[in-house]
């Protein structure tokens, strides 16, 4: 999770320094010196993904990030935090973009209180979005979140699906997809985010996978701080797995070899390999490695299991 501290005084800024410390990577921006206006900022976060923390009142945060609220499947997460450190509130995004598990490490930072409001969290029960996010599921009906969510605050047994293909549900009822397909990405230095999400999205289409299912993408360790790469995972909080060329040398299996790719990486398959070790060598190819102006890409299907503990005090039922 990339995270972006907005400050408006200089205990704002003071404060945001000692948030920075348990964070690496954390970027804050003091409001006067951004150099583009604050919707322009809001905007920019919100397309990245990035988590966002204001020092500063609620009023302020939710007119900032009021036009830009869309999905709380994919809104970006955001948290408030008085100047003085006392309240530590997450607005939006609390359970999928987590922005409750957020304001709870900031509050242990700085020493201030997180304030929770989520219906399931304060009542201690069942989250149905958690234990989606948890177990690798994607949520096709979101209507069916408040539902089910209110069904458990009334004590009673919810009713969810999980099945492979989306299924026409009573009202009420929860239909959740495994997130079951791995991309094996491989692509030259230096590729922008946006070069690689028209390869990628136009790879998917032709494989008919909603990108909602992708589990994962998978690289040589090259690759880790690819900035193209790292954008287009975070903004769509897809895992970013990157593996050795040793390691990806051991994964079993036929791959389609390139000399070029062996003299540069020391592996003579990057995409096909990383994208089977990202399955545990357990996976199908949905699509074997696709070439196209210096970026490559594999699709693995990696069958999803159930993690029955997570759930076992509720009634299941997989089609």
């Amino acid at each position: 999770m990339n995270i972006s501290i907005i400050t408006f005084t200089e205990n704002g800024t003071k404060l945001a320094e000692k948030i920075r410390q348990a964070f690496a990577g954390t970027k804050t921006e003091e409001a006067k010196k951004l150099g583009l206006s604050l919707s322009d900022w809001t905007r920019q976060q919100f397309a990245e993904k990035n988590a966002i923390v204001v020092i500063g009142a609620c009023g302020i945060a939710v007119r900032m990030i009021a036009p830009f609220v869309s999905d709380k499947l994919s809104d970006s997460p955001v948290v408030v935090a008085d100047e003085a450190g006392t309240f530590v509130i997450p607005l939006l995004s609390g359970h999928m973009g987590g922005a409750n598990e957020l304001a709870e490490q900031i509050a242990r930072q700085i020493g201030g209180i997180p304030v929770i409001t989520t219906a399931t969290d304060v009542n201690h029960t069942f989250s149905v979005d958690l234990f989606a996010k948890k177990c690798g599921l994607s949520i096709y009906n979101r209507e069916g979140i408040a539902k089910v969510s209110a069904k458990i605050l009334d004590g009673k047994t919810p009713d969810i699906v999980i099945s492979s293909e989306k299924t026409d549900l009573e009202q009420g009822v929860l239909g959740l997809q495994p997130r079951e397909y791995i991309l094996g990405i491989g692509c030259r230095r230096g590729k922008s985010f946006e070069e690689l999400d028209a390869f990628i999205q136009k790879w998917l289409d032709h494989a008919g996978i909603e990108k909602r299912l992708v589990r994962a993408a998978a690289s040589i360790d090259l690759k880790k701080e690819e900035e193209g790469l790292l954008r287009w995972c975070m903004a769509n909080r897809i895992p970013f797995l990157t593996y050795s060329a040793e390691e990806l040398k051991q994964v079993k299996g036929d791959f389609q070899e390139s000399s070029f790719v062996k003299e540069k990486t020391g592996v003579d398959n990057v995409c096909e390999r990383a994208a089977m070790k990202a399955a545990n060598e357990e996976g199908t190819f949905i699509l074997r490695k696709q070439a196209e102006n210096g970026m490559t890409i594999a699709i693995v299907k990696y069958d999803w299991k159930l993690e029955r503990e997570l759930a076992k005090e509720y009634r299941i039922d997989e089609q």
